[in-house]
């Protein structure tokens, strides 16, 4: 995997957390797969379809502002900022976000298997 590759994995990420595909990002979700929200709770994937799946989550906007994107072999780590709004629980939100991705070859697939996301200044 290269650069671009990774680049059209988030893109295909991002299309699916917005549209709340679940079937795209259970494709693209490691099964044991920890996600630290800016909050510091720990979700699992199941948490993560759950929330798209049951409307707890719902993504109106995520606009990449920046992003960087380092491959080592067979794992990669991206640094995304977005601007991000929706609602969550029925609460609407919006911010600038700062997410992490470990991205790594699993059984011949490329899938997040970390990340972590926290509030950005703007």
């Amino acid at each position: 995997m290269d650069e671009q590759g990774i680049r059209e994995l988030e893109e295909r990420l991002k299309k699916a957390m917005v549209a709340s595909d679940v079937e795209a990002l259970d494709a693209l979700l490691a099964d044991d797969l920890s996600f630290v929200d800016a909050t510091g709770k720990v979700w699992t994937k199941a948490d993560d379809l759950n929330g798209h799946r049951y409307g707890m989550q719902r993504i109106e906007k995520l606009d990449v502002e920046e992003q960087s994107v380092r491959v080592y072999g067979g794992f990669a780590v991206t640094v995304t900022r977005v601007a991000l709004s929706g609602t969550f629980a029925g609460a609407p939100f919006a911010g600038s976000l700062r997410y992490t991705r470990t991205w790594g070859d699993v059984g011949g697939t490329w899938r997040v298997v970390a990340a972590q996301c926290g509030l950005a200044p703007f």
